[in-house]
């Protein structure tokens, strides 16, 4: 089948193109090393679907650029509780220790009873510190950014988060 992924499709105009028409011509690649060709064509192709059909996916909307900030205190608590339906990507988040002893928090993602720790930091008195969040982290109402403080004084410590509401 090598090399033939273009003339399953050649008839199909981009902006004709359907997720049934690529999942019956690309269905039946095999992720071997001797399919590569066929599967950096279908990825081409894909790539020109979603640039016809849904060129914006994934984008961050203009001006819904936003802060939110929250005061610590015991167990899991929610940064931001997103609204039903809406998707965000997470631009970067800071926790500010207010107090004199050093704070330890967890930052991660929470469904409102479970917890996933993706960062954690340890503040020493009055300061401040970033959680790392290169990896562009999205979410929506199902799974929330939240913070748990680990060590410390809760009621001491601050978090801000910048985040996007993206286009789905």
């Amino acid at each position: 089948m090598d090399q033939q992924i273009r003339d399953l499709v050649h008839t199909i105009k981009s902006s004709d193109l359907t997720p049934a028409q690529i999942k019956s011509a690309f269905g039946e690649i095999y992720l071997s090393k001797d399919t590569i060709n066929n599967q950096l064509e279908s990825q081409e192709i894909v790539t020109q679907f979603q640039i016809v059909k849904a060129p914006t996916f994934g984008a961050s909307i203009p001006n819904t650029t936003a802060i939110a900030q929250v005061a610590a205190d015991s167990g899991l608590i929610p940064i931001l509780v997103p609204t039903v339906n809406k998707t965000y990507v997470l631009l970067g988040v800071d926790a500010t220790n207010n107090g004199g002893s050093s704070i330890s928090v967890s930052f991660g993602y929470s469904n409102g009873g479970d917890f996933v720790t993706l960062n954690k930091i340890t503040l020493a008195g009055t300061e401040t510190g970033t959680f790392n969040t290169r990896n562009a982290y999205t979410f929506d109402s199902s799974c929330y950014p939240t913070i748990l403080v680990t060590s410390g004084t809760a009621n001491d410590l601050t978090v801000q988060m910048v985040y996007a509401e993206l286009v789905q």
